[in-house]
């Protein structure tokens, strides 16, 4: 099979104007621009959407012989108007090999129990080119009349239209390309009862698409999309389910079960090279994404305890921020988190910061059930990640005294207090003056946010085909649906369910995952519903 596919997009302009001060506003016959007031309160504005054109060719080979050796052969070649005429195509061939062993003749003692056993590898090699910029490769300009009008004539009395650089170009950006490996073995038994399947998996993407990062000596056009890193993810896949029935009874099991490791390869040159996200109100970063690391991974103090005592105040690190030891206040730091010094050399200094937590789970699963007795139908859908941490941004405003206003719980009985017993405490003293332990990123912020969910409950009941046929109705079931009904989580957030706090394509939301800085949680909902067919 040989296609092409061609997209245009992004035609279309905008003009807008604006008057005020019209005398006669009641009057419709007078609303026309010209009857407004001629003073600088008037506007004026266009704008242009910015084309943008893909066009690709494919073509696709199969091939089977004895149903017992498959092969799939696809190669793409797109090309896009993002980029510069040199780098402007990319060429992304896949290949796909399957061997149904079942088939083979010294598999024919296992046909009373074994249904199908395969045995697939894949590569494929896929491309990515979406860029908020129409003409990434190019330099733009723009005019504005309060800013790029120039007195040629040096009358101080008139300008000349003048422009500016709006947007810097990169002629050498192009495709982003991801390769991936994969193998995998799929099996059912007894008749279709049982059916499972495994896959190894291992995605390799390079020269991804970021936006450069220029020093402040560029001004303030906006910086083009570069190449820059590579990134690998490699995991596994496990399903299983399982289908029987008996009289009345049927019933259907499906399992999902998958484990990934996300890593950088490479930045930049340099191998501390990184990119860094923040949160709200908290100084400096939050998580740190670099070589050899995932990306996002939380970064920032390791809390070692509290300053209990005097004594223990002088036996430990010089505290964050103080030059000396004969600067050292007791009075300041008595009940303080205790700052870990991760490269003992003394003293707590921005060199002690870690990496304290990551957002990507160890495992994700999920679980489907259906259950069916005569006419009524019942399923449920449950949800789980184990092993990923949060950190909960929120914590600042709830549970450190930094600005007037309400408070948890936590602050209030599990703050450290002088001569108490200070084994449950997890919150330094109340001192209305701390600036210290809530405002840098430490370890109290993150929290492990394994969680298990029922998404989805729905029960319901098909009306048997006889009562119906005097209202010319084939088929009528109905049925209640719950949403979001149970959540079993340690996390004190108001869903483990969180991923990013903004979710636009080019925010470089990638560099804030995890962070919990407030949002809504998934809502609880029950529906009632009814399907028909006549």
């Amino acid at each position: 099979m040989i296609g092409t596919e061609a997209i245009r997009d992004g035609l279309g302009r905008s003009l807008s104007g604006k008057r005020f001060g019209y005398l006669y506003e009641s009057n419709t016959n007078t609303w026309v621009l010209d009857m407004g007031t001629n003073d600088n309160t008037r506007e004026n504005n266009s704008s242009y959407n910015g084309e943008f054109a893909l066009f690709g060719m494919f073509g696709r080979a199969d091939y089977a012989f004895q149903d017992k050796y498959l092969a799939t052969l696809i190669v793409r070649r797109d090309g896009v108007s993002r980029f510069s005429e040199s780098n402007r195509y990319g060429t992304f061939p896949s290949v796909s090999l399957g061997w149904r062993i079942s088939e083979e003749d010294f598999m024919e003692n296992t046909h009373e129990w074994l249904d199908d056993l395969k045995l697939r590898a894949g590569y494929g090699k896929t491309g990515n080119a979406e860029v908020p910029r129409a003409t990434n490769f190019a330099y733009e300009f723009s005019t504005d009349p309060t800013s790029t009008g120039y007195d040629l004539g040096g009358t101080n009395s008139s300008s000349n239209t003048g422009y500016k650089l709006n947007k810097y170009g990169n002629e050498n950006t192009k495709w982003e390309s991801t390769d991936m490996v994969n193998i995998g073995l799929d099996a059912t038994f007894l008749n279709g009862k049982f059916a499972a399947g495994v896959e190894w998996y291992s995605k390799k993407t390079s020269d991804m698409l970021v936006q450069a990062s220029y020093s402040a000596l560029a001004g303030e056009a906006e910086k083009p999309y570069i190449n820059f890193g590579d990134m690998k993810n490699t995991g596994v896949d496990v399903t299983f389910n399982y289908r029987d029935n008996a009289g009345d009874w049927s019933w259907d099991l499906g399992l999902n079960l998958s484990h990934y490791k996300n890593e950088v390869v490479k930045l930049a040159e340099a191998d501390d090279a990184s990119f860094w996200g923040s949160g709200a109100r908290i100084s400096g970063n939050i998580t740190r994404t670099t070589k050899g690391h995932p990306i996002s991974e939380f970064y920032g103090y390791k809390i070692d305890g509290f300053y209990e005592s005097e004594a223990d105040l002088a036996a430990s690190p010089i505290p964050l921020g103080v030059a000396d030891r004969a600067s050292v206040k007791s009075n300041a730091w008595i009940g303080k988190y205790k700052f870990a010094d991760v490269n003992g050399d003394g003293k707590v200094t921005t060199d002690d910061r870690t990496f304290i937590g990551s957002p990507h789970p160890d495992l994700i699963a999920g679980l489907n059930a259906s259950i069916t007795y005569k006419n009524f139908d019942f399923t449920m859908f449950w949800y789980s990640t184990i092993g990923n941490d949060l950190f909960n941004n929120n914590k600042y405003f709830t549970d450190f005294w930094l600005f007037e206003g309400n408070r948890s719980t936590t602050i209030r009985d599990k703050s450290w207090k002088e001569g108490a017993d200070n084994s449950k405490a997890v919150l330094p003293i109340l001192d209305y003056g701390d600036s210290y332990s809530g405002t840098n990123s430490n370890s109290y912020y993150v929290e492990d946010a394994s969680f298990l969910k029922l998404k989805n409950v729905v029960l319901g009941y098909t009306f048997p085909k006889a009562m119906l046929q005097k209202a010319t109705i084939s088929n009528l079931r109905v049925y209640l649906q719950a949403e979001n009904i149970l959540t079993i989580t340690g996390y004190s957030g108001l869903d483990p369910e969180y991923t990013n706090a903004n979710l636009n394509a080019d925010s470089g939301n990638d560099l804030q995952r995890g962070i919990d800085m407030g949002g809504w949680p998934n809502t609880m909902r029950f529906l009632v519903g009814v399907n028909f067919a006549f």
